[in-house]
């Protein structure tokens, strides 16, 4: 019986003989993609694998739709751009746009950066592909190198770690003020989202694959994603929003805002469930962001429809959902998109300049990549989720970052619980 390394052994040396006959039909930097079937295996085990800080393997990323269609793992780069790419032909780019400028912690996450990966494995509908990627400027040698360089994928664990300590950012009576200050600019700002940062320091390293393996398994019905740019930084997530998914001229986005906790049984959770349909205030701050949504899509001549609103259940919270529709205008471009729909409401506020301005001068923090937006672009569809419920991992580090809408009515204590209910899922898996 062959071994799982055995398997991989021989799937390597399958991967370097198609890329040599590539490189006699093609030459040396071909300008086209190679694209090489292959049997499934997990690519989350694969990243969990190179435990080799190889510089050619960065940047590392994982990408799962919220519909499971497609699971994607990169390794490496054959272009980086701090922009907002158009791809043409067969490119693809994966990447994200910050909420704010970086700080310090964010280094590794500058405001705009989207990679051409050098290796993409995708599995789609049970088939696994590898698409090594050209432009004509890249070589088949150095896609050589890097698979090489990738070593046999490992099961991800349980993880298995302490929480020694945590620190929140805004703690509770910082919060209580910043609460009452964001409702003191109700007249300007009818609605502000704010956020903390809960840093946990572990007894041991952080596995982050471990990590996003488990909350995965928690929260099956959200995007994952993890972009690991260096050793120094990954920045993971389990986020239940979509920004947009566009196929050629059909998009798709929605208004996620307006959040209860699940019930402790189906009698409670039934009822929580029906007060997100029925409360005023949850559905004011909901109708903002739909508001915010329409206006701009209609701003870029798309035609626009929108859904009856309904729920969406997590593990520990649920959300007033509502999925608009829109058929583009043939001009319009990922990037119109991009500037226009991010940040939404949903994560900044309305009306939107006054408040991320707000948000820039009370937070206590800086946001960086936390509720910006990630995902990947090509010629016919792109796909981008809103980077909540997220966290950035380094070395025993874990950062957790929450954030809730403030809105006339709003309690700071209740505020501060709905921000607890939204990192629950993660205290669960360390056992805090």
């Amino acid at each position: 019986m062959l071994t799982a390394e055995h398997n991989f052994n021989l799937m390597v040396i399958f991967i370097r003989e198609q890329l040599q006959q590539f490189a006699i039909k093609q030459g040396d930097k071909p300008s086209c993609n190679l694209v090489i079937p292959l049997t499934p295996f997990d690519l989350l085990g694969l990243l969990k694998g190179q435990s080799l800080d190889s510089d050619a393997l960065y940047p590392r990323i994982y990408w799962e739709d919220i519909e499971h269609l497609q699971t994607i793992a990169c390794f490496g780069a054959i272009d980086e751009c701090t922009y907002i790419p158009e791809p043409i032909g067969e490119a693809c780019y994966f990447g994200g746009l910050a909420f704010q400028q970086q700080g310090v912690q964010w280094a590794d996450f500058p405001e705009i950066l989207f990679i051409r990966p050098a290796l993409e494995f995708t599995l789609e509908q049970q088939k696994l592909r590898l698409t090594c990627h050209f432009n004509g400027a890249n070589s088949i040698e150095k896609s050589l190198l890097l698979i090489n360089c990738l070593q046999k994928p490992v099961s991800p664990d349980a993880v298995n770690n302490i929480v020694v300590s945590r620190e929140d950012l805004p703690n509770r009576q910082q919060w209580a003020e910043l609460v009452e200050s964001a409702i003191e600019y109700k007249a300007l700002i009818p609605k502000v989202v704010l956020s903390r940062q809960t840093e946990l320091i572990c007894e041991q390293k952080v596995n982050q694959w471990d990590l996003i393996n488990q909350w995965q398994e928690a929260n099956p019905n959200s995007f994952h994603f993890a972009f690991q740019f260096s050793t120094n930084h990954t920045f993971i997530g389990c986020s239940p929003e979509r920004l947009f998914s566009r196929e050629n001229n059909r998009l798709k986005t929605e208004a996620l805002a307006g959040t209860v906790n699940r019930g402790r049984e189906p009698r409670e959770d039934a009822i929580l469930r029906q007060s997100l349909l029925s409360d005023k205030k949850i559905d004011r701050e909901n109708y903002l962001v739909q508001e915010f949504i329409v206006s701009s899509l209609k701003r870029l001549k798309a035609e626009v429809t929108c859904s009856e609103p309904h729920v969406m259940q997590l593990l520990n919270v649920q959300h007033l959902r509502v999925e608009i529709n829109a058929k583009l205008n043939a001009q319009t471009k990922d990037a119109h998109l991009l500037h226009n729909l991010h940040p939404t409401p949903a994560v900044g506020g309305c009306p939107k300049l006054p408040a991320l301005q707000f948000i820039n001068d009370k937070e206590h923090y800086n946001r960086g990549w936390y509720a910006g937006t990630v995902g990947y672009l090509r010629v016919d569809k792109s796909d981008f989720s809103v980077a909540i419920r997220s966290a950035l991992v380094s070395s025993n580090k874990i950062k957790l970052f929450a954030g809730a809408g403030i809105v006339v009515g709003s309690i700071a204590d209740q505020e501060w619980q709905e921000l607890e209910n939204k990192i629950h899922t993660i205290l669960d898996i360390l056992s805090v």
